[in-house]
């Protein structure tokens, strides 16, 4: 008889059961086992090998049992580098092309592409019952994360992790058991802020049309950088590599590049449901790219573990913070991507890297006891569970979907500024706009791009 597979445990588990340095998340079975080869050796499939890409397999660099078995980029340049470094794995500019000839040849996947790719190269390998590594922001669309969230529950042996490597940081374990004990009393709301949108090496201007059609370089396959999108967009230096998280069909502006690193505090910490309502003021709605000086406002349904009946979470970007002196905290020079948690007895402000400041009674404490915690590897922990070690993941996509979800209401409801979005995180969809739910849920994807079905 084919054994009953286990499920693996969920972050909600892994609060409950207590100590975070000591927990494990996954534990797999001896199907899931099988899915590494007979050497034991975790074969990796790595789609996107330029920029996010060369971190991560920095990442993994020295694990004994870890070996790139193939790559995938669309850019001819980033695949002859990559032989150089790996001359025995093999490569292909199409991800399908290594699913439908080459899925015996690895046992898990990275994904590393622009943020529109991700949904569609997550479920083909999630189909495949791979391993999966995948790049925050989770995914692209709202309807997405439940395409996610149902994958995840017909492949509970697949070991996944979403790229948000600083939750592992020293400091940022620590605010998480700081909060989670009730360290400063429980907690009132939180603001959070990322910096701005200017024209520089990932962004472009907020409110930009696209740049005229420039050739596409010989390097680069452009019908496959396009991928699911149906819309003819021309190529231009603005959009790839680097600037297409400044577009609003290929990326998702500051509040969602950053949100996976800044969010997902209040998610460890509080293990939240998903938001209730969502409502963004900017000077103007998003159009052909992303807007600037958003101010969004995320409310959570409150329970006795918060202070008040709901929880709040002000969310903004361009360095949006909010006025200390109304806080009761002295002034203070602060800079982008914070995290800031106001509870009953003091404030823990967090930085994205993991700089700790408490706040007691309208002052910086100096001596306020942290926490212990064990050290983590972001990136070695996940393989070491795909190999079948038991240790705790922070952020198995069980956990990465959810702290994408606030992330990407916040930016989709640049289209409707000043409206608020009541949402039904159940059934993934708005319970008080037909237009947002028929204009901002999902996408149609180009024939043959589409995300499988995985069951």
């Amino acid at each position: 008889m084919k054994p009953t597979r286990p499920s693996l445990l969920t972050r909600r588990d892994f609060v409950k059961a207590g100590s975070l340095a000591s927990a494990s998340l996954s534990v797999l079975s001896p199907w899931a086992r099988a899915q590494t080869n007979k050497n034991s050796r975790l074969r990796i499939f790595q789609i996107g090998v330029g920029g996010i890409g060369s971190l991560e397999r920095n990442g993994l660099k020295g694990h004994p049992m870890v070996e790139f078995a193939g790559f995938c980029d669309v850019d001819q340049r980033e695949l002859d580098n990559i032989r150089k470094q790996f001359p025995s794995a093999w490569t292909v500019k199409d991800y399908r092309e290594a699913f439908a000839n080459r899925v015996g040849d690895f046992d898990a996947v990275l994904v590393e592409t622009p943020d529109f790719h991700h949904a569609p190269m997550l479920l083909a390998a999630l189909k495949h019952r791979k391993h999966v590594y995948g790049q925050k922001p989770l995914v692209h669309q709202l309807e997405e994360l439940r395409l996610i969230r149902d994958a995840l529950a017909s492949r509970p042996d697949s070991v996944t992790q979403m790229g948000n490597q600083r939750a592992c940081n020293t400091g940022r374990m620590q605010s998480v058991e700081i909060l989670r004990r009730n360290q400063l009393g429980r907690p009132v709301e939180a603001y959070v802020w990322t910096g701005g949108i200017s024209k520089g090496h990932y962004f472009s201007d907020p409110w930009s049309a696209y740049s005229p059609a420039q050739p596409v370089p010989d390097y680069l396959d452009w019908n496959l950088w396009r991928g699911p999108l149906q819309e003819e967009i021309p190529y231009h230096e603005d959009l790839a590599p680097r600037r297409w998280r400044s577009y609003w069909e290929t990326g998702g502006g500051q509040l969602a590049d950053w949100g996976c690193h800044l969010l997902d505090l209040l998610y460890f910490a509080y293990d939240l449901p998903s938001p209730e309502a969502v409502l963004t003021h900017t000077l103007r709605p998003s159009n052909t790219s992303h807007s600037s000086h958003n101010q969004s406002t995320i409310t959570y349904a409150g329970s006795d573990k918060f202070a008040r009946e709901k929880f709040v979470v002000h969310y903004t970007d361009t360095s949006m913070m909010p006025s200390f002196a109304a806080l009761g905290l002295p002034p203070m020079r602060v800079d982008a991507n914070h995290t800031m948690v106001v509870c009953e007895e003091g404030t823990l402000l967090l930085q994205a890297d993991g700089k700790i400041t408490i706040f007691r009674k309208g002052h910086v404490v100096a001596n306020e006891p942290l926490p212990e915690v064990a050290p983590r590897n972001h990136w070695k922990d996940w393989a070491d569970n795909c190999l079948g070690q038991n240790k705790p993941l922070w952020t198995p996509l069980t956990i990465g979907w959810r702290i994408t979800e606030p992330a990407l209401l916040a930016v989709k409801a640049t289209r409707y500024p000043g409206e608020e979005l009541r949402w039904d995180g159940a059934n993934f969809r708005f319970t008080n706009h037909d237009k947002a739910n028929a204009e901002i849920l999902r996408r149609t994807y180009r024939e043959g791009f589409a995300p499988p079905v995985v069951g």
